[in-house]
């Protein structure tokens, strides 16, 4: 198939039919009944036939050692592609002593957030707007941790301390 004589010879159907009986005759065989043109046309469709199956083979095999690098890089994109956006703390600010959080992310349980001063004490959220990611605590003049749920089971947590408050609108 991938090797071919250079030189070919060419002999015509009545010549090579001759010397095919010929050698039949010889050899103390039964005459050929089919005719030599058909012989040689079984033969060429038996070779491309063998042709075109080698070269499915090969394209078989190398599409199945190729596969798996086409099926990683597919299920990287798509656990990037449906993964939910992580919680992040976007902004915060002070104003008229309430401490203002605001959050982006995906699932974020904002209603279940709290504060909670180092004596223990836990404190609610002022309010909260979940269409905007805000969470509004007090403003607290001593240290305190803030935990903000999210639904796979996280939880972001916020260290407060409130430094030198000069200069805030209170």
């Amino acid at each position: 198939m991938f090797f071919h004589k250079k030189n070919r010879y060419e002999l015509d159907m009545t010549t090579a039919n001759n010397a095919l009986q010929n050698i039949l005759s010889t050899c103390n065989q039964p005459v050929n009944t089919i005719p030599f043109d058909k012989l040689v046309l079984r033969k060429k469709v038996n070779a491309a036939s063998y042709n075109r199956l080698i070269v499915a083979t090969a394209v078989i095999f190398v599409l199945t050692f190729l596969s798996p690098l086409v099926i990683v890089p597919l299920s990287e994109f798509n656990e990037k592609m449906f993964a939910p956006a992580p919680a992040e703390l976007t902004l915060d600010y002070v104003e008229n002593n309430v401490l203002s959080l605001k959050f982006t992310g995906d699932n974020i349980l904002y209603d279940e957030a709290f504060m909670e001063t180092l004596s223990g004490e836990i404190i609610e959220p002022l309010s909260v707007d979940t269409s905007k990611g805000v969470i509004n605590f007090p403003f607290l003049s001593e240290e305190a941790n803030i935990y903000v749920p999210v639904k796979n089971g996280e939880t972001l947590h916020l260290l407060f301390t409130p430094d030198n408050v000069t200069g805030l609108a209170q």
